[in-house]
């Protein structure tokens, strides 16, 4: 199976650079990376160019025209050669594990999502700058550093390496038991995989949820609608989400689809640019 990773980015060049190097330190080398690239400038192109070399890689980039998420993921498909794709955000930095826990959650009848920790400002910093090594932990050196120092609020709970740790199975695609899984804080967008066949069976993204958030939420109720369960792919799979102000958009998304099928979505992007 030829996984994709499809990492979102817009105008963050130094964030995008750790997270291509912990792709780079993969455990596995059996993927392709897309950068999907909301209108950044020739900072970004830099730092792409820079990691060609490390792993088959394709830019993906579209004009500034607003927060156009939703199309740009949708084109970052088309241009992706894997029967399976791995959405990442690109403030998130994969562990070492996180292709190889996905791609073992990647059974039929099954999409799956996954945690992260927040890292604090500090941090942060640290990781940008110093190129500090964070997607290398193990779980047992999360557990001896001081989560304090290291990790902030969100949601007004303090995040704890727990997450990291494998304490039940529950939500595990490969348990035959396994319920449906659902992401804390209700978010898919930074860690989210699905087969290519499902994802055009669902029509991809909801393109008219750009300019709001919550295609990420939207897809994964429509999935859930064509029959499939959401999987948790164990902590291997845990992102580390970089601080960073959150930039406020409008609260009011569009409906909801009624069905499964998305009604602006892959199939009318691929005719609108095949025009």
């Amino acid at each position: 199976m030829r996984t994709s990773v499809i990492v979102a980015t817009y105008e963050w060049p130094a964030a995008l650079d750790v997270v291509l190097r912990a792709l780079s330190e993969q455990s596995t080398k059996d993927f392709e990376v897309v950068v999907a690239d909301d209108g950044s400038g020739e900072e970004t192109a830099r730092v792409v160019e820079r990691w060609r070399g490390a792993f088959d890689l394709e830019h993906v980039w579209q004009p500034n025209e607003g927060f156009l998420k939703a199309r740009l993921l949708n084109r970052a498909v088309l241009a992706a050669g894997g029967d399976y794709l791995l959405f990442l955000d690109g403030d998130c930095v994969p562990r070492r594990g996180f292709v190889s826990a996905v791609q073992k959650g990647a059974l039929p009848g099954w999409f799956v999502a996954s945690k992260r920790l927040h890292l604090g400002e500090s941090a942060t910093r640290r990781v940008l700058s110093e190129a500090w090594p964070v997607w290398r932990w193990s779980a047992v050196h999360w557990a001896l550093r001081a989560p304090g120092e290291l990790m902030r609020k969100h949601g007004g709970q303090r995040n704890r390496p727990g997450a990291l740790v494998a304490v039940r199975d529950r939500g595990r695609p490969w348990q035959p038991a396994a319920g449906d899984y659902r992401p804390p804080y209700n978010g898919y967008g930074y860690a989210f995989g699905v087969s290519r066949d499902d994802f055009d069976r669902v029509n991809g993204f909801d393109m008219r949820f750009n300019g709001w958030d919550g295609e990420d939420v939207d897809i994964a109720d429509r999935l859930r609608v064509s029959g499939l369960r959401c999987g948790w792919p164990g902590p291997s799979a845990t992102v580390l989400h970089l601080w960073h102000e959150y930039r406020k958009r409008p609260a009011s998304p569009p409906e909801r689809a009624a069905g499964a099928e998305a009604p602006l979505g892959l199939r009318q992007l691929r005719e609108e640019l095949a025009a």
